[in-house]
């Protein structure tokens, strides 16, 4: 392998050659120096050789794809999280697509419809746990004939059922119902259902919060069987600016996918 330790400063291809730095490797390191190798497009596309590459390069779009709409139905809480949801929700995806046993490598589904329930239970954070913070489980009713959830919420008291890690002396609630259909290379629908969400009052962190029932209702009449229903809820801390507003802090805050079905 050539390393290049002129004082030439360039990057990128010259002549079939590519000059670049890792991102883990220190300027006065110097670059690498490599001939482009491997298979073109053309040749992946066409090459009996590569049938391999043609089946993952599949199956990586499909869990993309199905990462991609598992985002969208969480929006309202998904800026809670502290980690990359695009790599986690594609490896789960991943993790769903390899039970796929009816279709052939290269053409497995992401089947949320009857798997979506592995989904329940998924932290946003790596930090500071959903249940570390709510310790008191929240319970969700799903019903697919009305679109429409149940949320059971705790009484929280300061210490016990509700421990808060922030310094911040205000926090909130943020519940949010949306759907994911079914994932395949083929026939799968680019327009996904807007999530529904509702947000609580803010509550001062040494306040307890009586235990309160949360209904959301998606904007339609039912569930269709390639869908899965996924219930989100996530913790908001705020520091108070006037006698009337008070503004969400980033980096703070948690959430979790309570209930997929």
């Amino acid at each position: 392998m050539a390393i290049r330790k002129s004082f030439i400063q360039f990057e990128g291809k010259i002549e079939g050659i590519n000059f670049f730095r890792p991102r883990n490797r220190k300027p006065e390191d110097g670059y690498i120096v490599r001939k482009n190798g491997g298979p073109t497009r053309k040749q992946i596309e066409l090459l009996p050789s590569c049938e391999r590459v043609r089946e993952n390069n599949n199956e990586f779009g499909t869990c993309s794809s199905a990462a991609k709409s598992l985002r969208m139905a969480i929006s309202p809480v998904k800026h809670l999280t502290d980690m990359n949801l695009a790599a986690q929700f594609t490896s789960l995806s991943r993790h769903l697509l390899l039970q796929d046993k009816e279709n052939s490598r290269g053409n497995r589904i992401v089947r949320f419809s009857t798997l979506g329930n592995q989904m329940s239970g998924f932290n946003l954070n790596q930090q500071y746990l959903f249940d570390s913070v709510i310790r008191h489980p929240l319970a969700a009713a799903l019903d697919r004939n009305t679109a429409s959830v149940e949320i059971e919420v705790p009484v929280l008291q300061p210490g016990l059922s509700i421990v808060l890690p922030w310094k911040q002396p205000m926090y909130r609630l943020v519940f949010s119902l949306g759907t994911v259909w079914d994932a395949a290379m083929k026939g799968f629908p680019r327009i996904w259902s807007e999530p529904v969400s509702f947000i609580s009052p803010w509550y001062l962190r040494e306040e307890v919060v009586p235990a309160s029932t949360v209904t959301l209702q998606l904007n339609k009449e039912k569930i269709s069987r390639d869908e899965c229903m996924v219930v989100a809820v996530g913790v908001e801390m705020g520091t108070v600016v006037t006698d009337s507003l008070v503004q969400w802090v980033k980096y703070t805050g948690c959430g979790k996918i309570i209930q997929a079905g």
